[in-house]
């Protein structure tokens, strides 16, 4: 258990907005839209969590949590 923990504190996070393409595979890298831009992982270990507003993603080398980007739309619909 020691050693999975110090693995674990050895990666570090990666927080970033955009879209995750899907469907994301244990095994393949995953990628998310960033405007114009797709921006590729590492290699997908985890799947960790799928949620409305973001993803969170265990990679070979990073843990990843990518939230939605806030368009307008959806800032008008929570506002409504």
């Amino acid at each position: 258990a020691i050693m999975r923990n110090r693995e674990i504190q050895s990666k570090h996070l990666v927080r970033a907005r955009g879209e995750v393409q899907f469907p994301i595979k244990v095994g393949e890298e995953a990628y998310y839209r960033q405007g114009d831009r797709l921006i590729w992982t590492d290699k997908v270990k985890r799947i960790l969590e799928i949620a409305a507003d973001y993803v969170r993603l265990e990679t070979t080398a990073y843990y990843y949590i990518i939230e939605k980007e806030r368009t307008e739309a959806s800032a008008l619909s929570l506002a409504a």
